[in-house]
């Protein structure tokens, strides 16, 4: 049993427990999936089947009730050479959309953080809006620092019929729509593992081509894999022209929302069918009863690539309370600055078991 100070409402109903993730039986994954669903603060990558097994699960319930949820990963912010120096952290999340319980249910994740001896507690939800403004007020108060971490993304609203949505998109979008349509170019979901590792290996492609980074293959594959089995929660959309693979998307639901996660197409031809894939990706969001589509960020002001090609299909731009980390050890978290500014020094990135994965932002 938990119990809170003045400042909240004191309540021995509630229950808060963290567990390893390894430990998610089938009952459990669904009681948060359920959860999840039910939740505007909900993200994907919230979801266990996110984790692979890895990290823990913090849960406060009520009665029973799961009221709040975190999936956490433990990062090792000066590397696994010195591994009593670690760090609890949270990928898009917590989830609960009640900020009173938000309150309870983090106060209990930095205990839980203090028994562990970890130098700090970091969230990166993506909480927006009206919500968002208040939980900074309730962070700040908590002894929470905020990031200098500007995120943002793109959404549509998908409450309009789909005539009005594609008549919505840029005239340019609009045209390379039906250019891809024109061209014979068929989209379907994917059916087994060897659909996955086609795109895996075009993704792969894409991403040398281009020379940049993006989502390592056995992951990808992984979470291709559970989408093509779990056709509610998501899929991988393939776009093909007379039997040769020229693009995909992935794309998962939680809750009322839709992202769109990884996405890649094919450099052969005269055209790209990422404008294609998109449409048939936001038609299959609406009919799964989503209200909002997102195109898994959005760096504004920019004019060319990722940014241009998702402003086709929207311009409303949604921005994310910044990430927070609350102090729990200063000695460790004052050893974690210096030694973290050695390895920037020597271009050495961190270590993490964190849940992995992050919007797609190539097309």
């Amino acid at each position: 049993m938990i119990s809170t100070d003045n400042e909240l409402r004191i309540d021995d109903t509630l229950d808060f427990q963290l567990v390893s993730a390894s430990r998610c039986s089938p009952l459990l994954l669904r009681e948060i999936s359920d959860f999840l669903d039910t939740q505007d603060t909900s993200h994907p990558y919230q979801l266990p089947q996110w984790s692979g097994g890895e990290g823990h699960l913090a849960l406060l319930r009520r009665e029973g009730q799961l009221l709040w949820f975190a999936q956490c990963g433990m990062l090792y912010p000066v590397g696994r050479l010195l591994r009593p120096i670690r760090a609890l952290t949270v990928n898009k999340g917590p989830i609960c959309d009640d900020l009173e319980l938000m309150e309870i249910g983090l106060r209990q994740l930095v205990a839980e953080g203090r028994k562990r001896r970890v130098a700090y507690v970091e969230i990166a939800p993506e909480w927006t809006g009206a919500f968002a403004e208040a939980a900074n007020t309730v962070l700040t108060r908590n002894g929470w620092q905020a990031l200098p971490d500007a995120r943002s993304s793109l959404r549509l609203d998908l409450r309009p019929a789909a005539e009005r949505l594609l008549a919505s998109f840029r005239m340019t979008t609009r045209h390379r729509i039906r250019r891809s349509e024109g061209a014979g170019v068929e989209v379907s979901m994917a059916r087994d593992e060897t659909d996955c590792r086609d795109f895996v290996r075009l993704y792969a492609t894409m991403l040398s081509q281009k020379q940049i980074l993006g989502q390592e293959s056995d992951f990808l594959f992984r979470q291709l894999r559970w989408l093509v089995t779990d056709h509610g929660r998501g899929g991988l959309l393939l776009a093909r022209q007379d039997g040769t693979l020229r693009g995909g998307a992935a794309i998962i639901r939680s809750g009322l929302r839709c992202w769109s996660v990884w996405g890649a197409t094919s450099k052969e031809g005269k055209f790209s069918a990422g404008h294609l894939l998109q449409w048939h990706a936001i038609r299959w969001a609406k009919e799964q009863g989503c209200l909002e589509y997102d195109f898994g960020g959005f760096r504004e002001g920019m004019s060319s690539g990722p940014a241009h090609f998702k402003s086709g299909f929207s311009d409303h731009v949604v921005h994310f309370l910044p990430p927070h980390r609350y102090v729990v050890s200063e000695g460790r978290y004052r050893m974690v600055n210096f030694i973290s500014g050695v390895r920037r020094s020597l271009q050495r990135p961190p270590v993490s078991t964190a849940p992995s994965g992050s919007p797609s932002d190539h097309f």
